[in-house]
């Protein structure tokens, strides 16, 4: 029953030990691409032309902050504050806007990752976003 025991506790330091040492993402930059959303004041709207942008200007660790904006279909420009945190296996990401709502998405590679936005603001929203980095 001591070996077990022992075995079972070496079995956790290890995989303590590959979460501790995943690799974490570097996502400072600039960030772009398509969003498609549903308001219930509005309904269904796909943006052909319009583009959401994230600007990634700090990062430590996982925790990261920065800027998001987009412009309004009536030509307003729109811009928040944001902060957001890598998963601990460093394959998601979750994002709060200041004043706007809450995203959460999985990291698709170096350079990709896709966000699913709420809003519970009235009237409420949600979007999918799909981002590339341009620099």
């Amino acid at each position: 029953m001591k070996g077990y025991f022992v075995v079972l506790l070496l079995c956790f330091f290890v995989s303590m030990m590959g979460i501790a040492t995943a690799d974490i993402p570097h996502l400072i930059g600039n960030w772009t691409g398509p969003y498609v959303e549903y308001n219930a004041s509005e309904g269904f709207s796909e943006n052909e032309g319009g583009f959401f942008f994230i600007n990634i200007t700090e990062q430590k660790d996982r925790i990261f902050v920065g800027n998001s904006s987009y412009i309004k279909a009536d030509g307003t420009p729109v811009m928040m504050k944001m902060a957001g945190v890598i998963s601990a296996d460093g394959t998601e990401l979750s994002v709060v806007e200041q004043n706007n709502g809450y995203s959460h998405g999985k990291i698709l590679g170096s350079d990709a990752f896709e966000l699913t936005y709420l809003s519970d603001n009235d009237p409420i929203s949600v979007a999918v976003d799909q981002f590339i980095r341009t620099s």
